[in-house]
């Protein structure tokens, strides 16, 4: 007998629900595809996120492959051949081309239903717009990339003109050279002027690494 509890539970939260209810909380797109009818049924959310209009859209699998960025689409079919044959969700990540010609990037995550026989009778999957996480990180790397240089440049080449100044100054505490007052001058102002070169070199790309 089912229990309050239980009927409450398989009400609201239901597999199909669950994962609907998650859909709309995440942002992401559901799909199904019916190997008995041969019909591939998707969520408002993937129309949202393919660009296509539900007129435009024929429940035909290549609804799906001709958005594929063509560069993406032999990868997406052999996943799709892989998961056909395995017990476990897939995860990939392709390109999409919408309609308008904009490139995005998608990760998915696919799992096959099987019937009593071990037969594929259905392909349910989520996918999720990752574009502009996807360049965020790009960014972050490029910006790691470039602050690794200027760490590099702050440790190396600017101990050049800090060491010829400091040398300077100490051979003539010591009076063991024989520069002039206007030589030494000479030599510790074109110590520091490349030294104040190479700061504004950091500073620079410190704010391009920035941006």
């Amino acid at each position: 007998m089912t229990t309050p509890q239980q009927y409450i539970h398989n009400f609201f939260f239901s597999e199909a629900e669950r994962l609907l209810l998650a859909s709309h909380l995440l942002n992401f797109g559901v799909w199904e595809f019916d190997f008995i009818n041969n019909r591939l049924i998707w969520d408002n959310k993937m129309h949202d996120i393919y660009g296509v209009k539900k007129e435009d859209f024929h429940h035909q699998m290549e609804d799906f492959t001709c958005k594929v960025h063509p560069d993406d689409l032999p990868a997406t079919e052999k996943a799709i051949e892989e998961i056909l044959k395995s017990n476990t969700p897939l995860f990939a990540q392709f390109r999409i081309i919408r309609p308008n010609g904009e490139v995005r990037i998608i990760a998915g995550n696919v799992k096959c239903i099987r019937n009593a026989a071990n037969q594929p009778i259905r392909l349910i999957g989520i996918n999720h717009d990752i574009t502009e996480t996807q360049l965020l990180q790009e960014k972050m790397l490029a910006q790691n990339k470039q602050l690794k240089k200027i760490a590099w440049m702050q440790s190396h080449e600017i101990r050049k003109p800090v060491a010829n100044i400091i040398g300077l100054l100490t051979l003539y505490e010591l009076k063991k050279n024989d520069l002039s007052e206007t030589e030494l001058l000479h030599y510790l102002k074109e110590s520091a002027t490349e030294l104040d070169t190479m700061i504004k070199v950091i500073v620079d790309r410190t704010k391009s690494a920035e941006s």
